[in-house]
């Protein structure tokens, strides 16, 4: 729109000008055929005139002047007539006559020098402003001369006021202005109108499009055209409602598909745990065996045992997808469900001869955590960790400040590429499916490690490099009632500048005597909060 108006207050400046133009060369023709035919009414005057004496010639200049001013246009303001013969000024035949002594001085030397020198009676045109106002009238001096025996050469100019003229085109320009300014307006209102009604609809397609990404699935346009627009309404409405069609099938498969894990779960453990009980009924007198039998023993043993641990954690799943999983929360020590998950994988360690360092602080860390959980997300990492250590030592270390504990688990292993490391919390997703997988996993340790984590309002980051190992850092809060944790303020944490193994902060304890992590208050002059 705005080049619109620029191109049209373009063309109305080329328009008025153009009209300026064609004003003033009607005018200027009109003053010269005016002019000119005063000139030859008064040369045939003046050579039909048949006069005796001086007296007679000024009489005959003064009524010839009248005679030019009456028969002139109605814009010519006044006549000027001068001798022609400059040659002996004492000896003039007669006294210049003007009809208008004002505008005298208009006569510019200049005109009046190439009348005398002109021998064609040509008509010369001089543009002159009239001082009738402050800003003037535009006008023009017209002159030209005749010739009689008695008088000899006659200079007459005629002075033409171009003042209704000007008043026309003014109010031309006035109107072509007004004209352009309403036009534009329309024309604006009317691109307006016809945007707006092309926009608009576009518009309401594109904002329902992102409420519903936002999540409302029962957003709808209204159908209020018959064009293409109509036709993205209604496409945009089939779409949402097959949209919602198919995540209602999804859901309705998920949904189908966690209650048949759960029952089939919860149908296995009875034969599971019947046959759990005759393994080790077998493996009570597997030394009364001879080798081939005890090796069988210790096989079915070993197989239950792993069925036992992929149907707890089917269970754990079910029951995070089902909204029932909750946190039994206790004040505690942290450092002893990391104690008890190292001494649950201790045997596993040691069988792949994959060294566990554990460095924790030397005074309790108190916190209120589910035990429990925090005890499976440490042996959970710790399993991931020694199967891929490759006899390499396995770190666990701890910091605290006042708000937030962190659980480190590293290994020094085989590690992980990034796009390996996005999908790590994937369910039953193995970095490498042919490794040898002797600890029993399911695929489902690392999904359950990230859902307990986030019950807790707690935060799990992990860092890798291939042939440098792995690390992870898991953030928990002291109290989780206060809500999650924000890792910008965790004692330590990896570093946001580079996707290797900096960190920002340090292990052990910072800040752990100095304030009630549940309240925030001083601890100066009181007990411990037990």
């Amino acid at each position: 729109m705005l080049v619109f108006s620029l191109t049209a207050a373009l063309l109305c400046l080329f328009s008025m000008g153009t009209i300026k133009g064609t004003i003033q060369a009607q005018v200027m023709d009109e003053s010269r055929r005016d002019f000119s035919s005063q000139i030859s009414l008064a040369q045939k005057q003046l050579s039909s005139a048949n006069l005796a004496d001086s007296s007679q010639y000024q009489q005959l200049i003064g009524n010839l002047a009248s005679e030019l001013q009456n028969n002139g246009s109605g814009n010519m303001i006044g006549v000027y007539l001068m001798s022609g013969d400059d040659s002996n000024i004492d000896e003039k035949t007669f006294v210049p006559v003007s009809t208008e002594p004002e505008y005298t001085n208009l006569i510019s030397t200049e005109m009046q020098n190439d009348l005398q020198s002109d021998s064609d009676d040509s008509i010369y045109y001089q543009a002159v402003n009239i001082a009738k106002s402050e800003k003037g009238t535009p006008g023009a001096i017209l002159g030209s001369t005749i010739s009689s025996n008695g008088i000899g050469t006659v200079k007459i100019f005629a002075l033409y006021s171009y003042q209704t003229q000007q008043q026309a085109l003014l109010q031309i320009q006035f109107n072509m202005l007004v004209s352009d300014v309403l036009l534009s307006i329309a024309i604006v209102v009317i691109i307006f109108s016809v945007m707006r009604s092309v926009v608009k609809p576009v518009q309401d397609v594109a904002a329902s499009a992102e409420t519903m990404a936002s999540g409302n699935l029962d957003i709808r346009v209204q159908v209020n055209r018959q064009d293409e627009i109509g036709v993205l309404q209604r496409s945009f409405n089939e779409m949402a409602d097959s949209l919602v069609q198919k995540i209602d099938e999804l859901e309705k498969a998920g949904d189908m598909q966690r209650e048949f894990v759960s029952d089939v779960s919860h149908e296995l453990r009875t034969p599971v745990t019947t046959m759990r009980m005759a393994a080790d009924m077998l493996s009570m007198h597997k030394d009364g065996y001879d080798a081939t039998t005890r090796r069988t023993v210790e096989l079915l043993d070993g197989q239950i045992r792993r069925f036992q641990e992929m149907l707890a954690d089917l269970l754990e799943i079910s029951r995070f997808d089902a909204g029932y999983a909750a946190l039994d929360l206790t004040e505690g020590d942290v450092r002893e469900p990391i104690s008890q998950a190292v001494e649950q994988i201790a045997s596993i360690a040691e069988t792949k001869q994959v060294p566990l360092n554990v460095h924790l602080p030397n005074m309790e860390v108190l916190a209120c955590v589910d035990a429990r959980r925090i005890c499976r997300i440490v042996r959970n990492l710790l399993a991931n960790a020694i199967d891929f250590a490759e006899g390499r030592p396995v770190e666990v270390r701890l910091a605290v400040n006042r708000a937030m504990v962190v659980i480190s688990v590293r290994d020094y292993g085989v590690g992980m590429t990034a796009s390996q490391c996005e999908r790590i919390f994937d369910r039953f997703w193995r970095g490498d499916p042919s490794r040898a997988r002797t600890t029993g996993g399911t695929g489902l340790g690392m999904a359950i490690v990230l859902a307990d984590v986030r019950l807790h309002g707690g935060d799990i980051s992990v860092r890798s490099q291939m042939g440098k190992g792995t690390w992870f850092l898991v953030t928990l809060p002291r109290n989780p009632e206060n809500g999650p944790v924000n890792v910008a303020q965790a004692p330590i944490r990896f570093s946001a500048e580079n996707n290797g193994f900096c960190t920002v902060g340090g292990f052990g304890i910072a800040d752990n005597g100095f304030s009630d992590y549940l309240t925030g208050e001083p601890n100066v002059g009181k007990g411990r909060k037990q």
